[in-house]
């Protein structure tokens, strides 16, 4: 028979069913931000409810409610019927769901704020609500549901006014901005020119250029007009070597044709192109996805270092490491240290790393790390609310000595729509320091 303790250090041994769940979480890439989405998600159409039932007394409980319900179903219902049928119906579809899901986040400090100042009003009022309570029981003024009927609806407050008027604006602002950053935002490329000084590059390679593209996400709704406007761009820098920096699909491998296709109409920069992998990759399945691209002509890096322009005074050491959720999708994870092995140990090192995080391990290590990731916040409502989870959002950051450079993307991941985070293709400009 089992002792008080060694009964609670067997219950302790299994974790409870809210433990494992969270757990699970944890272990399965990028499920972490898509839990934070739903529970974002579900609070937004809840405060939203509770708005319809204040500013439009007239609209019954039910009919609030089955609106709130049908709009949060857009997105779901959206990728399902995406992915079962296709075509050009069922992505506007998808599209709408989207953008309707990021609205409805966007919404969530006005709507809840909305509802907190509804609830402290609700308390002061409390006083009054019991001594009229006692005083109808008293002497019932409740009319009959005939005359009831009869009358007419009284007339929406001062602040019923304000807060119906605040929430029209704010969804009618925000829709427009999303749409805006649909039809316009996305698809207005931008070259960003980076100018870098790496330490101990040889003279020979002073200007010496790479195009960097990445996160170009090709799927639902990344096609053909995103890829021919940002590979124009990429035509015109004339670099000397092409880095794509993950994330090329978004969820299926089979997309990575259309890539070839686009790459093989490129000039072949004069040391060719190199690529690493991002979780997306990961997502749409990582070996496909490498497979493609090496018969397409790029040189994969999977923590692995390549020597460039040996003859122009020993070159430079070019490194490519795992995407930090690597492992747990069934890959390596990134090494930094082996990629390091394969190279000189005197040569200056440039590192591909799809997410900036990675700058905290590398900075001693490397003079630049080119990354993605983070598209910029990809949709900034007057604020980059990704600055707030994020430590690198976009462009150039200093550490160690080192650089980081964190392009904005060439696709879109959830809505497609682009706020105030235009599309990127990197110019970086290496100078002898």
């Amino acid at each position: 028979m089992l002792s008080g303790t060694t009964i609670v250090t067997a219950a302790a041994a299994e974790p409870s069913m809210p433990v494992a769940f969270l757990r699970a979480v944890a272990r399965t890439p990028g499920s972490f931000f898509v839990l934070l989405f739903v529970l974002a998600s579900g609070a937004a159409h809840y405060f939203f409810y509770r708005w319809l039932r204040r500013a439009f007394p007239r609209l019954s409980a039910r009919a609030a409610g089955a609106i709130t319900l049908l709009m949060w179903l857009l997105p779901v219902s959206g990728r399902l019927i995406a992915r079962r049928i296709g075509g050009g119906a069922a992505t506007s579809y998808f599209a709408l769901g989207m953008l309707e899901l990021v609205l409805m986040i966007v919404s969530l400090p006005l709507f809840g704020g909305l509802d907190l100042l509804a609830r402290i009003r609700t308390r002061r009022r409390s006083t009054k609500k019991l001594v009229a309570t006692l005083v109808e029981a008293i002497e019932p003024a409740v009319p009959s549901p005939e005359v009831a009927a009869s009358l007419p609806a009284p007339p929406l407050g001062r602040r019923e006014v304000i807060e119906r008027a605040a929430g029209v604006t704010f969804l009618a602002g925000a829709g427009s901005m999303l749409g805006w950053g649909m039809v316009v935002g996305r698809h207005d490329f931008r070259v960003e020119e980076v100018p870098v000084r790496i330490p101990g590059l040889p003279r020979a390679l002073d200007g010496y250029t790479l195009a960097q593209i990445s996160d170009l996400h090709i799927g639902s709704f990344v096609g053909d007009r995103d890829l021919d406007r940002g590979f124009e761009l990429v035509r015109g820098l004339k670099a000397d070597v092409l880095l794509l920096t993950g994330d090329l699909v978004d969820q299926d491998a089979g997309y990575t044709a259309q890539l070839v296709s686009k790459l093989a109409r490129l000039p072949v920069p004069r040391d060719g192109m190199v690529g690493i992998l991002g979780n997306h990759d990961y997502y749409a399945g990582a070996d496909q996805v490498a497979a493609a691209m090496r018969a397409a002509g790029v040189r994969m890096l999977v923590n692995q270092g390549m020597r460039l322009r040996p003859d122009d005074g020993g070159g430079f050491a070019l490194l490519g490491i795992d995407d930090l959720w690597g492992e747990r999708s069934g890959g390596p994870g990134p090494r930094l240290d082996l990629a390091m092995r394969e190279v000189p140990p005197d040569l200056p090192r440039i590192l591909l790393s799809h997410q900036p995080t990675f700058f905290y391990q590398s900075a001693p290590h490397v003079a630049l790390q080119l990354s993605g990731h983070t598209h910029g916040g990809q949709v900034n409502p007057g604020v980059r609310v990704a600055d707030l989870i994020m430590p690198f959002v976009s462009g150039r950051y200093e550490r160690s000595g080192s650089t980081l450079w964190v392009n904005r993307g060439f696709g879109v991941s959830g809505p497609p729509s682009r706020v105030f985070a235009p599309p990127e293709v990197t110019k970086v400009v290496l100078v002898a320091a």
